[in-house]
This record gives structure tokens, C-alpha cells and sequence, in this order.
């Protein structure tokens, strides 16, 4: 364990982590950086401490901080495990896009629990690193879409609802994407796309319009003339991962569909990404 006298700058540079301009607010700066990682002086460590006056100086990691601050639940006490905490952090400093910032927020603050023992963040964490903000933010629009179709709806085997196939249409997607002319951003959502597929967060992924989509299982139902249509299936660890990304990392992927749990991003962040239109395939009449 720490001793006061070494823990006492310890605590001071991450508390200027979070620093605005004025020095006039350092008690409330600490009180919110102790309310995510949980007490740092016996938790962390020297080397840590070292590692946090690398990142006192930047404004992303001061981004992350506040967002998780937003998603713990206060009135519990916990701590953040180091190794999850440098994971994040360490990242948080290569990041100017505010909706990598929100999935990591959610790991960090996933990762506070009573023990400060659970150490999976980090490997959300590397996920959360692999992924480009495009696949992240198509993950959002996917899961939103689910979350949609199933809020309120008692679960009884998650996998079932796993199966089924999501259908939304590039008409509807790309704009609120903003990715550019319309040839690079199908190009760069494809891609995107295919990243979620290769990780594990979405299945059986398919593209094109009504006339070629004639395989198992589109054949079988009647397609609405839509023009193109993505089409993939949703997985378990999809479903987790947009349950890290939101601060409930010890909730059963069935809690995607908790009416009482709020899964928007903070402030103006993409707005409209949760509203995207999308159904199931399997909803549509069969042939």
C-alpha cells in the first residue's frame, strides 16, 4: 500500500486530469474523479501516478473521466481495477472522436465494482481499440434498432432473439452517418460492416436489394421494395458490448431490453443514430 505522504501527489495530478482552467474547483475535481476510479491512493499506486502526469495534460481523457462520472452509480462505493483504469485511460489519449469516448466511459465505469477486482474492461477495452468510430457507431444504430423491437419484452432465451435478422436500408443509414460522397460512404459503411462481422458483434451479414436477396432465409419472405438493404443477425456479445458501452457491464444480456435502463449518449452526440428506422426480417409476411 501507498504511503499518505507518496499518495498525496498521486492524487493531485489525476485530480488535474480533470482540471478545467481555474484551479478554484480541485475539491470537486477529485470527489468526481474518486466517484469513477474509486480511492486511488492504495488502488493505484507510484507507477500509475507517474502514468496519469502523462495524461493530466489531455482533454480526451478528461472526456472519457466525465462521461463515466455520468454512468456510475455513485451511492455504491467500489473501485476501478489498475489494469482496466491504464487500459482506458492510456487509450482515452489517441481518441478525438466523442462516440469512442462514450464506449469507453462505459467500460471504465462497467469496471467499477465493490471489490475493484473484475478486470474484463480490458478486454473490452482492446475491443472498443480495434473498432474504427464508423463500426462503433453502426453497432450503436444495430442494438438501438434491437433494443427498439424488444423493450418490454420479458426475455426468456436471449439466443432466440440472437437469431433473428435485422433489415435496415442504406437510405436510411448513410445520411445520418455523414461519410461522404455516396460511393465512400458505402464503401466505408461496408467495411465497417464487415469489421462488427469479423469481431463476433453481428452475423450472417448480407447486402443488396429485393431482387437479389433471393437465398435462405430472405427467399421466404416477402421483401418490401426498400432499394438496398443491409440484413445481419445480432449476437450475444454484440448485445454486451452495448451494455459495456452504456455503463451496465454486470447485466445479463437480456437487460437490453429493460425498459427502466437508458441507453442514449451524452448530450448532442450523434444525434438520430438511436432512431434510426429498422425491422425484423422475420416480422415480414412469408411467401
Amino acid at each position: 500500500m501507498m504511503d499518505p505522504i507518496t499518495a498525496a501527489p498521486v492524487i493531485a495530478s489525476i485530480a488535474n486530469a480533470l482540471a478545467p482552467d481555474s484551479d478554484s474547483n480541485t475539491e470537486l475535481r477529485t470527489s468526481l474523479l474518486k466517484k469513477v476510479l474509486g480511492p486511488p491512493a492504495d488502488a493505484y499506486g507510484l507507477h500509475l501516478g507517474q502514468k496519469v502526469e502523462m495524461w493530466s495534460q489531455s482533454r480526451q481523457t478528461k472526456k472519457v473521466l466525465e462521461l463515466a462520472a455520468q454512468k456510475v452509480d455513485s451511492t455504491k462505493a467500489g473501485r476501478v481495477p489498475p489494469r482496466v483504469a491504464a487500459a482506458i485511460l492510456e487509450s482515452s489519449q489517441y481518441t478525438d472522436d466523442e462516440f469512442v469516448a462514450e464506449y469507453l466511459s462505459g467500460v471504465l465505469a462497467s469496471a467499477r465494482t465493490p471489490e475493484g477486482l473484475d478486470d474484463r474492461g480490458v478486454s473490452w477495452t482492446a475491443l472498443v481499440n480495434r473498432l474504427s468510430s464508423d463500426s462503433l457507431k453502426i453497432h450503436y444504430i444495430i442494438y438501438s434498432i434491437m433494443r427498439r423491437e424488444m423493450r418490454g419484452v420479458e426475455i426468456e432465451v436471449m439466443a432466440d432473439w440472437c437469431r433473428k435478422h435485422i433489415v435496415v436500408r442504406y437510405i436510411d443509414l448513410l445520411p445520418i452517418l455523414d461519410l461522404g460522397e455516396p460511393q465512400e460512404a458505402m464503401r466505408r459503411c461496408l467495411d465497417a460492416l464487415y469489421s462488427l462481422q469479423r469481431e463476433g458483434l453481428i452475423e450472417a451479414l448480407t447486402h443488396g436489394s429485393a431482387s437479389h436477396l433471393t437465398g435462405h432465409p430472405y427467399g421466404q419472405y416477402v421483401l418490401p421494395d426498400l432499394g438496398d438493404m443491409i440484413i445481419m443477425s445480432t449476437t450475444i456479445q454484440g448485445v454486451q458490448l452495448f451494455l459495456q458501452g452504456h455503463g451496465y457491464g454486470d447485466v445479463w444480456a437480456n437487460g437490453i431490453a429493460d425498459p427502466e435502463r437508458g441507453f442514449e449518449v451524452a448530450g448532442t452526440i450523434e444525434q438520430g443514430l438511436s432512431e434510426v428506422p429498422g425491422m425484423w426480417l422475420e416480422s415480414l409476411p412469408m411467401k
